[in-house]
């Protein structure tokens, strides 16, 4: 009988009551779900939101598994029969592909393959339809599996991407796996190579995922699947999710979204979700505002004003009839109109969206003005507080929202405000009862759970909904207070004025951020000492630290996170890798608060990072740990791994992915495990390349990720240095200190060189049209050498030593000339970065690892494979010239070169040292001196060297009179490049042989020559 009502043709709210109600009633009320008589039916997972809307009263379960319940009741359905109605015909057609009762385009369809969508703006209620479409008997009994990925949640939070990446598809596919409880490990790995071409790294990821599509296919043939794809932002991922194509059983596919299909397939048919009718939204009004009927046609006439004010959105309905519901339950004695006019009036504030000017009027239902704003207050505050970067709107239990509601009531200007004493006027004694009255507004969300090392069940809340957080954010930005007064504008005379004090809306925002934090933090810590805090360990584990980030307590916030007892109690609550992951999570608010997001590598939370590292290896050796335990912490020294390149600590970070990979090693993992394949591929990440000059025409050129050219700007840019022609990888900072440049006496700056890494550490930029700066330091290359194959590097500004431009204006001021021209640069509409003074070169990637200082116990140090020949060569060179004295020049040159010793390396099989580039320039400031670059290169183009009485090692044939140089002493430390020069100047060019067949710089003989790729020793395991 309910699929005869079902498919009735009429689509009348007020005519399909009995059957809206019994489908609410007989598929949403039920703790039991409905199983069909021939098969088991699972259940979807219903995303949170819809969740609430359709069986708010049935347990829940969160992420962590333990049992939750919410207990919001009036269920809002939106009442769209026929929308429903079509969505069932169409995936519950006979299998001779007719269908009884449906009409139209819905039944040309085949059997398998079938695909509907719903489209329409955001609010409009597709996700609910498709909740509720789940949750019905006659979808259920069609199929054996109903599964839902949410993809919509991959591009949220500033994601710059539209369109799933491997990655993503691929957490799509576990999550599928999940659902379907069958095993998730895939062989689909990609493996990069150095010098892949874009389009071959393409086709890796293309081919990877259509491999995973298929292992897919295999896992739900024979199974009748319907998978519902909720907020599509890009159609083409749709056919990732096509496992239909290759299964002979029944496969069918759901969507939601917002954004129009401009090329739709042919099997796939859309209904376009639009704006509430009248009838429908008096009917959702109801619901909410839990009316059965209004009274007269005065009422209705009220209602219908509500209706058109909020535009027919279904969320903005929503809003209001929650707004009626809390209004009748603070005043009983008030009328139905009265309670309508309320809501009636909106904001005068063009800048309000409907909902937004609802939320503003949600707290007139309370006749005193100062109640009503202390309520406004308290919520902001909740909303503005208990925000992480991650979550927008987290869980917090009671007790944590307590001691924020209390610090604010004891604080000296809220106290002078007296916020209590207005609530108590409304017996609103406690923050329970405050919570409480939220939830019914329509507020916060509330459900139970247990703290941290507590059985008891205790009520947990939050925001309800992004646009409720927007509007507890938008009354920070207005609320201002001095000396516990508050400050109203001068036009209109009031407090909190949207109209005047929008202007200095961030600013405000930013100091009652900090304010409300500090609050908190004060409120708890002297509560902490005296005893008066409820379960406190709670708040101390999960919001403590981040509140002291907030409120600008640096200092105090790296004592609390240097210390083991916090470590341990936060491993004890939440396990290695989410304990690891949460610090982590801290350490990037860190830097976005005290560092601007600029990741410093001198920063404090390097030393954190490094001071978990310890933790974590004291703690493994010290105590038995079962298998579980080894791969969380394995996987802890990859997520710390991964946040120091950001840091631009690639050495470090490698120790950390080489750790990774001794705990999995112990675990008897092979190289084929999805744990081994990731963190081999994270060392590979370490090995980075130089960004350097090369042709515009070249392969290595590197290219932007940017929408459109930046040639013609006039006003500064923010920019990512993401690169399109390297997907996954952007330009980063190389490790090391800021070095100084001095090779112009006179004339000093520090900088740090470019190279490519992956996205996680790209550099974020300031563009105007001429300039790229970041960390307070420009675009630049080496003494404005613009030739290929010279390195980029970030430079600061020039010093110059006293008196020196009155001593030697010329040349000084040539060479600012020439230095100012090397900062300036053109981004192309194809992303290329191209200096002006030389359009036919741009940034590019260097084919080799450049030659640099590492650690003489490193995995990347070089050892030599005929290091014994080299000092031979010196001898034989002094005993030649003592012997010889008469020899001619030529002479001597031709002799030396037979002493040369070919610089091939045993570390790197087959590899050697060579030239980073065909030719050495000469640079005319240092002297007509010349330069060049030393990398790590196929042993056929080996340079050869000799020794000579010096400790020189000097460049033989074409190459001939340089030898190998780090520059200035004050720059001697890992990450210091070891180049090729003949200047004259205050350089380093004394090395010495070690017996491992490395070598060293004489005066600092705990460094060696090495790369940033590990040698053969690395898989010595």
């Amino acid at each position: 009988h309910k699929r005869a009502a079902l498919r009735s043709k009429t689509a009348n709210p007020s005519k399909n009551d009995g059957l809206l109600r019994s489908l609410v009633e007989h598929q949403c009320h039920r703790n039991d779900m409905p199983h069909a008589k021939r098969k088991t039916v699972s259940v979807c997972k219903v995303p949170e939101e819809a969740r609430l809307s359709l069986a708010t009263d049935r347990a829940s379960r969160n992420s962590d598994g333990d049992v939750m319940h919410s207990d919001m009741n009036d269920p809002a359905l939106i009442p769209r029969i026929t929308i429903l109605k079509n969505i069932i015909n169409f995936f519950c057609e006979d299998t001779d592909g007719s269908s009884q009762g449906s009409s139209g385009d819905l039944n040309n369809s085949s059997q398998n393959g079938r695909r509907l969508t719903l489209g329409g703006m955001g609010g409009l209620g597709k996700t609910t339809l498709a909740a509720m479409a789940a949750c019905l008997t006659e979808l259920r009994s069609e199929f054996d599996h109903i599964l839902w990925v949410n993809l919509g949640s991959y591009f949220k939070g500033g994601s710059d991407r539209n369109n799933l990446s491997y990655e993503m598809y691929l957490d799509c596919v576990q999550n599928l796996c999940k659902q379907l409880n069958v095993s998730s490990v895939f062989n689909c790995e990609v493996f990069l190579q150095p010098g892949d071409s874009k389009m071959n790294i393409s086709s890796k990821y293309i081919q990877a995922m259509e491999n995973l599509k298929h292992e897919m296919s295999k896992i739900v043939q024979g199974m009748k699947i319907l998978i519902v794809l909720d907020d599509v932002w890009s159609h083409e991922d749709v056919e990732l999710f096509n496992f239909g194509e290759h299964v002979s059983s029944l496969f069918s596919i759901l969507v939601t979204t917002r954004i129009l299909d401009q090329e739709p397939s042919s099997s796939c048919l859309s209904i376009d979700v639009g704006l509430m009718s009248q009838d429908e939204g008096r009917y959702l009004f109801s619901i909410e505002a839990g009316l059965e009927r209004f009274a007269n046609a005065q009422d209705n006439e009220a209602v219908d004003c509500i209706l058109k004010k909020c535009g027919y959105l279904p969320l903005a309905i929503r809003t209001a009839g929650r707004l009626v519901k809390a209004s009748r339950k603070i005043g009983p004695e008030l009328n139905t109109l009265d309670i309508l006019e309320i809501v009636i009036k909106m904001s005068d504030s063009p800048r309000m969206s409907p909902v937004i000017s609802l939320l503003h009027r949600s707290f007139s239902f309370v006749a005193n003005g100062f109640t009503s704003f202390s309520l406004k207050l308290l919520f902001s505050a909740f909303a503005v507080v208990f925000r992480r970067d991650d979550i927008l709107r987290p869980w917090v239990n009671l007790d944590d929202m307590n001691i924020l509601w209390k610090g604010l009531f004891c604080s000296a200007d809220m106290n002078r405000l007296q916020l209590r004493l207005s609530l108590r006027e409304y017996k609103l004694t406690k923050t329970e009862q405050i919570a409480d009255l939220m939830c019914v507004m329509g507020l916060l969300d509330r459900k139970y759970g247990t703290n941290f090392r507590e059985s008891k069940q205790q009520k947990w809340y939050r925001v309800h909904h992004d646009l409720m957080w927007d509007y507890g954010k938008m009354f920070c930005s207005l609320f201002k207070i001095v000396d516990g007064e508050l400050v109203k504008c001068g036009l209109h005379g009031i407090s909190c004025c949207n109209m005047c004090f929008e202007d200095s809306g961030d600013m405000t925002f930013s100091n009652n951020t900090i304010v409300w934090n500090k609050t908190i933090v004060d409120f708890f810590q002297e509560g902490f000492k005296e005893g008066n805090i409820l379960n406190p360990e709670t708040y101390k584990i999960n919001w403590l630290p981040l509140h002291m980030i907030k409120a600008g307590l640096f200092r105090e916030t790296i004592d609390l996170l240097m210390t083991e007892k916090f470590l341990e109690d936060q491993v004890e609550a939440k396990g290695f890798e989410n304990a690891i992951h949460f610090i982590l999570l801290l350490i990037r608010s860190y830097e976005k608060e005290a560092n601007s997001d600029t990741y410093c590598s001198e920063s404090p939370m390097v030393l954190v990072i490094l001071f978990i590292d310890g933790f974590l290896s004291r703690f493994s050796s010290l105590i038995q740990l079962d298998d579980t335990n080894k791969k969380e912490i394995g996987r802890a020294f990859i997520l710390m791994g991964v946040e120091l390149q950001k840091f631009s600590k690639w050495g470090k970070s490698l120790d950390l992915f080489s750790n990774s990979l001794n705990v999995f090693k112990s675990l008897n993992y092979d190289d084929s495990h999805p744990d081994v394949t990731y963190v081999l591929k994270l060392i590979d990440s370490c090995a980075i390349r130089h960004v350097i000059l090369v042709n515009r025409d070249s392969p290595n050129r590197l290219k932007l990720k940017i929408p459109d050219a930046c040639d013609s700007l006039k006003n500064i840019r923010k920019i990512s240095l993401d690169l399109i022609s390297h997907p996954g990888y952007g330009i980063v900072q190389l490790e090391g200190k800021n070095r100084v440049g001095d090779s112009v006496k006179g004339i000093s700056y520090e900088y740090k060189f470019l190279g490519v890494g992956l996205k996680d550490s790209t550099l974020k930029a300031d563009y105007d049209g001429q300039c790229i700066r970041t960390f307070n330091h420009i675009l630049s290359v080496p003494l404005g050498l613009f030739y290929e194959g010279f390195p980029l590097m970030l430079r600061s500004d020039i010093k110059f030593d006293p008196g020196v431009r009155n001593r030697e204006t010329v040349r000084i001021e040539n060479v600012i000339k020439g230095l100012h021209a090397s900062t300036l640069y053109q981004i192309t509409h194809e992303g290329l970065i191209c200096p002006k003074v030389a359009p036919h070169l741009c940034l590019g990637i260097s084919s080799f690892q450049t030659l640099f200082l590492v650690a003489h116990d490193s995995l990347n140090r070089a050892v030599f494979k005929n290091f014994s020949a080299l000092p031979k060569s010196k001898k034989t060179i002094i005993m030649n010239e003592q012997d010889n004295d008469n020899v001619n020049d030529q002479s001597s040159q031709s002799y030396g070169n037979k002493c040369a010793t070919k610089l091939e390396l045993s570390s790197h099989p087959g590899m050697a040292i060579v030239s980073a580039s065909e030719t050495l320039p000469i640079v005319s400031v240092m002297n007509g001196a010349q330069v060049g670059g030393l990398a790590l290169g196929p042993v056929e183009h080996a340079l050869s060297a000799k020794m000579n009485e010096k400790n020189h090692f000097t460049i033989t044939d074409k190459y001939e009179g340089v030898a190998f140089t780090i520059g200035l002493k004050e720059n001697l430390e890992i990450g210091k490049s070891v180049f090729i020069s003949n200047y004259a100047g205050p350089w380093i060019y004394e090395f010495v042989i070690n017996d491992n067949g490395t070598i060293s710089p004489l005066i600092s003989q705990d460094l060696v020559l090495g790369f940033k790729v590990p040698g053969c020793s690395k898989f010595q395991c």
